[in-house]
């Protein structure tokens, strides 16, 4: 049974049978050929599938059968520039991401190599942690890393030609190369299988370099900040809807909340706020305070663009209310 208005959307519709479904729903369209240009570049499920949400009418009085309508006053425009802003949101957290995954390569491949300076030793059983729980995951890690180094033998299809070149002037392929080839999941393993002496000092290296002397940082606390970056940064850089996804299972920070002081369950509830507000405890302060200067810029450009309620709604959904 299809909606008032509704063309089944499983199957073809032309952008004017789309817009005309939008303005059956109630969205009003100030320009079409604008809109029309829009769904040209930008399909139907991506901007209003992914974007809607925000705007669509709950009050059962206005809205007796729960249909898909949108609030009153609802422009195409308001839904677009929720579009607009989430994926400028995508590409500045994804920045402060990929700093912090450059900065968590760095400081374990330094560390390591500091502890264990033979050639290869990241290659060591031995020179990981002595648990049982880890082997499983350790053994896939030096494997990852002999396929590296083995993946430069190759005379046809070499999958990273920079291997190749290190090797060739070097003859040899320290850690801290071959982590720049490893995925932030990779490196969330390898930080996790180390001894944890090694933990505790890369943990402490980036309490140092954030500069707060009232904050500390444990590796069980850096195990869940890498474990929340993780799938955050996955929906960055494939252009996912990001200001509403929240993790299923929060993980527990509470002690950071309160050196934070952020109420309680502020961290834990694993929204894009959360994850903003942990990243001051990994990232330099001066480039901390840039990033969240353009994030507030963005947020006020938000708030000009959007009607009270839908604003008031996309900034609870992604933890920015409190």
């Amino acid at each position: 049974m299809t909606k008032r208005g509704e063309v089944d959307m499983k199957s073809f519709a032309t952008h004017d049978e789309q817009l005309a479904i939008l303005k059956s729903r109630g969205l009003i369209m100030e320009d079409e050929a604008a809109a029309r240009r829009v769904l040209s570049r930008d399909n139907y499920y991506a901007l209003i599938d992914g974007y809607k949400e925000p705007f669509l009418e709950r009050d059962e009085t206005k809205n007796p059968y729960g249909e898909e309508l949108y609030g009153a006053g609802t422009t195409f425009n308001h839904i677009l520039a929720l579009y607009q802003f989430d994926r400028k949101l995508r590409l500045l957290l994804l920045g402060e991401l990929l700093k912090f995954e450059r900065s968590i390569k760095s400081k374990l491949a330094y560390r390591f190599s500091e502890r264990f300076s033979a050639v290869d030793s990241f290659l060591d059983n031995a020179n990981y942690s002595p648990e049982e729980v880890h082997f499983h995951e350790r053994d896939r890690i030096t494997a990852t890393l002999n396929n590296l180094i083995e993946s430069h033998k190759k005379r046809h299809r070499v999958r990273y030609p920079e291997l190749r070149e290190f090797y060739e002037k070097h003859k040899n392929l320290p850690l801290w190369v071959l982590v720049n080839f490893l995925s932030l999941g990779q490196i969330t393993n390898f930080y996790t299988v180390i001894d944890q002496d090694l933990r505790t000092r890369i943990a402490q290296d980036f309490a140092e370099e954030a500069g707060d002397s009232g904050i500390t940082l444990s590796a069980a606390e850096l195990d869940e900040i890498l474990s929340i970056a993780f799938p955050f940064r996955n929906k960055a850089a494939h252009e996912e809807v990001l200001y509403s996804f929240r993790l299923r299972s929060p993980l527990e920070l509470r002690r950071l909340e309160d050196k934070l002081h952020q109420e309680k369950g502020y961290i834990t509830h694993g929204t894009t706020a959360s994850l903003i507000k942990l990243l001051k405890v990994v990232s330099p302060p001066d480039e901390y305070e840039m990033f969240t200067r353009e994030l507030l810029e963005l947020i006020r450009s938000l708030e000009e663009s959007l009607p009270e309620g839908p604003y008031v709604r996309v900034m609870k959904v992604a933890g920015f209310h409190k």
